[in-house]
Order: structure tokens, then sequence, then C-alpha cells
């Protein structure tokens, strides 16, 4: 039987929390060296949703009330978590059957060190981006604007969601960061005091072993 590890060599991965700019930064990437992208978030919304697992099911039920804004942040969490682990089988279900003739960047907050640790051969197959509180607040405002009104459509408690969403991320940051802390994985906290050339730069240093020797031009 074939390693895992070797059936997914191929495979790049960008980890870390919510709004810490993994997207952009893979799209600069998988542009500049000519890289297949395949984005986490997209395929449990778009694909995910027609084969989802018990905890997948649960949460689509719930009102937005019940999903963010009444549960405790610990709560949060914890469900936050399963979900993602969840469906992350069904992400490498999807890796293992794509073509292996590019290499792929794997991004999104559900690829969580813990998960991503047993599927790499080497460290330098990963990175995860950790973003500050005022960088996610940041980032969330560009994204949804002041106020964020169009974050959770159809919500009674939306301040309540908005803080205990942040609270949720900050806890998941700081077990993202211990987990690559104890599994030997790279994370650099993403705090907006660097440009995009240089976030960029410095996925190119951790992936540099697995580019092509010159960029798409």
């Amino acid at each position: 039987m074939t390693d895992i590890r070797d059936a997914l060599s191929h495979v790049l991965w960008i980890g870390g929390g919510p709004q810490a700019g993994k997207t952009t930064l893979s799209r600069l990437l998988a542009g500049k060296w000519d890289l297949k992208i395949y984005n986490l978030d997209w395929h449990q919304v778009r694909e995910h949703t027609q084969r989802p697992g018990p905890r997948a099911v649960e949460f689509t039920a719930l009102t937005m009330d019940e999903r963010w804004a009444l549960p405790s942040v610990a709560e949060l969490v914890e469900r936050s978590i399963a979900v993602w682990e969840e469906l992350f089988q069904l992400v490498i279900e999807d890796l293992l059957a794509m073509p292996r003739s590019r290499t792929i960047i794997a991004e999104g907050p559900g690829a969580f060190p813990w998960l991503v640790a047993p599927l790499v051969a080497l460290p330098r197959q990963a990175i995860f981006l950790v973003p500050t509180r005022d960088r996610r607040a940041v980032a969330a405002e560009r994204r949804w604007g002041p106020g964020q009104s169009e974050r959770f459509p159809g919500i009674v408690d939306r301040a309540i969601a908005l803080r205990k969403v942040a609270d949720r991320d900050a806890l998941m940051t700081d077990r993202i960061v211990s987990s690559c802390r104890e599994l030997g994985l790279r994370y650099d906290v993403m705090d907006g005091s660097r440009d995009l050339d240089a976030n960029l730069a410095l996925l190119e240093d951790q992936f540099a072993p697995y580019l092509p020797d010159t960029p798409n031009v």
C-alpha cells in the first residue's frame, strides 16, 4: 500500500487562522510558479455539502444565532474544529483523486497542523499563518464592511456573534501555534507589518525545494 505521504508529496499546505491572507498569498504564489490551488473553503461550501458528515449536517440545521451567538466561546471552538476535521477527510479524498502532474497548494483554515502532519514527508511542505487579533479585525472589516452587516445574514445578535467569533479565532490561533511547536511545523505571525511581496517571499523560502527552477513568465 502506498504511503499517503508519498501519494501527497506534490501537495504544499498553507493553514492557519481565519483572515490571515492565505487565499491571497496562495493565488500570488500559484500565479508566479504555475501551481494549482485547492481552496478548502471553496470545495467545502460548493461540493462537500453534497456528502456531509453528521457534524456538518447538524451545523447546517442551526439558525445563525444558534451557530454564532448562543454557544459559549469554548463551544464555538470545539464545534468549529470538529466540523473542519470531519470535512478534512473529504479534502484528502479530493487531493488523492487529482493528477500529480502539477504541484498543488492546499490552503484554508481547516488545514490544522495536527491533520496535516501525518500527510507531509518533510516539515517544509507546510506553513501555518496566524493573524493577530488586530489583523483579523482589519481583514474582516475590509471583507464585510463596517459592522460586518453581511457576515451573518438573518442573525439577531450580530454584536455578540462578532465578539464570540473573534474570541473563538484567538483561541484557535493559540491551539494552532501550540500544535505547530509540538509537531515541529513552521508558523508565522501575520501582524500587518510586512507587505504582500515580503509575505510572498516568506512562502517562497518555505516551499523552495518544491518550486520549479524558474518562475512562470
